[in-house]
């Protein structure tokens, strides 16, 4: 399977790594915050979305990459990695079934009108969590061509990152009175202490 740089020299390793980055981060983030009795994979998977969504809105909007773009900042979210529109999702990049893994998007259509049928005219960066369980989570991004057949991926590096497993507890405060303070040595003048006073 060949790279996506293959096909599109906007994507390089460096930027699909700065936004694999981000997607992987605030997945982390999220199980880490959100680990009480009451969380599970809906608030998981909700909460994780909408922080990958606005860390991407707002990495366009501070301009820190002259490369990144928004094309559609509403919840189908498709930003540009130079010329190159991109969406994102959790899905099984081997059998995937989510939408904006599978179905265009409006902002992706004039690449896929644009683009020769055997070249990849679609791209979409899936956070695949390991659904074998035998995995940490990892992103892959794939390229498909006008007849979703896959025609290019790249899969980031796993990174293997600790959770917390049950709620962080804050041990109460406990009061500590003052502390004796004495000289080190006796004095040996007998009228005058250590601070050299009378």
């Amino acid at each position: 399977m060949k790279l996506p740089i293959h096909y599109k020299p906007d994507l390089t390793n460096e930027r699909l790594n700065i936004i694999a980055g981000i997607l992987l981060e605030e997945y982390n983030k999220t199980l880490d915050d959100l680990n009480s009795d009451y969380d599970g994979p809906y608030t998981w998977g909700c909460t994780a979305f909408g922080r990958q969504r606005k860390r991407i809105i707002d990495l366009v909007i501070s301009q820190k990459y002259t490369w990144l773009e928004l094309s559609n900042s509403a919840n189908d979210l498709v930003f540009k990695i130079g010329s190159v529109p991109c969406r994102f999702s959790t899905d099984n990049p081997n059998n995937p079934k989510k939408n904006a893994t599978l179905i265009p998007n409006r902002y992706q259509q004039s690449m896929i009108d644009e683009t020769a049928n055997d070249e990849p005219c679609r791209f979409c960066f899936i956070l695949d969590k390991g659904y074998n369980d035998d995995q940490e989570p990892r992103v892959v991004f794939l390229g498909f061509d006008a007849a979703d057949v896959i025609k290019c991926e790249w899969k980031s590096d796993i990174v293997t990152t600790l959770h917390s497993v049950a709620p962080v507890v804050t041990p109460n405060a406990v009061e500590i009175g003052k502390p004796a303070v004495t000289p080190k040595r006796p004095s040996t003048d007998g009228d005058v202490d250590q601070a050299g006073e009378k």
